[in-house]
């Protein structure tokens, strides 16, 4: 009996949150960017210097998790720093949780990120158009006719009068330049004895010299100048952060733009129960019995009805990335995805496997009580796009990745004298 799926829950970019909503923020909004909720009456002692470069690190994502049947509210918070030279390494991303116990009456027993405003109404007067069709009711862009034509008149009476009076000075122009002109008797029209001479359309030509005596015929040319800057070295060369940037991060930390995020559980064809479509696909395996069977010619060649359909590869032969991709595409637009149940969703393998057997291993047991870990969180590639400095929404070229992976106990340890647990962080280059 195969086991039975469990649920993922989709991440997906919403509006800005605005100035005047930034009072209704609390520790259960799921969002990216801004500046960290924490929970009330809570003593936090958290440095956001990066242990590589000693940057600031901004907060990347804000995560609402509850555990079902748990007394504790729960959130995760991610951070990073934005240098190009740290982002890309895991010893600089951070992740926290955070947990505060529940009230009796307010008690929550679902695993799920809540989402913004569901009431939410879009395009909001949408047939409310302003009408301005200079009179003529069936398209706005159409001209008075009669206007066009007179104007045009008075300009082409204009223009007439304009030319009779500029070619007097055109035909001075021109034999004067006439007069100019210099013909040398070459084989090439565009080649002058005079190194440097004017061509034909009156662009200087470099023409080779010449040279006389025993050796007629012998060109001369100089030799190229070798490039003084190494292009390889350029090309492999790590960008750095513009300078106001970099100033600003060694006083404090700056913000991403604040989004809330909206979440929505996964969609997979194994878990849709949808009696037209159910009736259809039996309608389709009815009419085409005689195709699927193995009698007959076809099945003589085909082979037994065990026969196994045989996927073809992908071209690029990277079978773990295409799935990665594929999985992605069944839900275009997701930014993260959450789940504690199900493993994560891999374009690579992790470090330490056996493709990857000179990287750092990936922990697997919580450092504090010894529990497995278990992959609660993933920011996949279009969570960068995400990503824009304030206040002038700047947007920075190397905040990109494959997979963000946050590994997280699987007991969720705490106890009554913590505030902050500090979690594993995976982090993922694009292949």
């Amino acid at each position: 009996m195969a086991k039975p799926q469990g649920k993922v829950y989709l991440g997906y970019e919403e509006e800005i949150i605005s100035d005047k909503n930034q009072t209704l923020l609390n520790y259960t909004v799921n969002k990216i960017g801004g500046l960290p909720d924490w929970p009330p009456l809570t003593n936090l002692q958290l440095s956001s210097k990066c242990p590589l470069c000693g940057l600031h690190r901004l907060l990347i994502v804000q995560c609402y998790a509850p555990i079902e049947n748990s007394i504790y509210h729960r959130t995760l918070y991610v951070f990073a720093c934005i240098s190009p030279n740290c982002w890309i390494q895991s010893e600089s991303w951070l992740c926290v949780r955070s947990q505060i116990q529940d009230t009796p009456s307010d008690s929550s027993t679902i695993v799920a990120m809540p989402s913004c405003d569901p009431n939410m109404t879009w395009c909001n007067g949408a047939d409310e158009w302003d009408e301005n069709d200079n009179g003529d009711s069936a398209n706005g862009n159409i001209m008075n006719v009669d206007n066009v034509l007179s104007s045009n008149n008075a300009s082409m009476q204009r223009n007439s009068d304009e030319d009779e009076e500029s070619n007097s000075f055109e035909l001075e122009s021109v034999e004067q330049a006439l007069g100019n002109l210099q013909m040398f008797d070459a084989h090439n029209a565009n080649m002058s004895p005079v190194q440097g001479a004017v061509g034909a359309i009156g662009v200087p030509v470099a023409a080779a010299e010449l040279e006389g005596g025993d050796e007629p015929g012998l060109v001369t040319v100089d030799k190229p100048t070798s490039p003084t800057d190494d292009m390889q070295a350029l090309l492999h060369q790590t960008a750095e952060l513009p300078p106001d940037i970099r100033n600003r991060l060694v006083c404090g930390p700056l913000q991403f733009v604040p989004k809330y995020i909206y979440v929505e559980e996964e969609w997979r064809k194994a878990s849709m129960n949808d009696d037209k479509v159910t009736e259809l696909l039996n309608k389709y395996k009815q009419d085409n019995e005689m195709e699927l069977s193995c009698g007959g010619d076809r099945g003589a060649v085909a082979g037994c009805e065990d026969e196994m359909y045989e996927e073809a590869a992908p071209a690029h032969g990277d079978r773990l990335f295409h799935a990665f991709l594929t999985r992605l595409r069944c839900n275009p637009h997701q930014i993260l995805r959450y789940s504690r149940e199900e493993p994560p969703l891999l374009g690579a393998p992790l470090p330490g496997t056996a493709s990857t057997p000179d990287s750092p291993s990936t922990p697997t047991k919580c450092s504090r009580c010894g529990s497995l870990l278990i992959c609660e969180l993933q920011l996949v590639p279009e969570f960068a796009e995400t990503l824009n400095l304030q206040p002038h929404n700047t947007t920075l070229s190397h905040l990109h990745f494959l997979s963000i992976l946050i590994f997280t106990c699987a007991q969720s340890c705490w106890q009554q004298s913590d505030t902050l647990v500090k979690e594993t962080v995976v982090f993922q280059p694009e292949v």
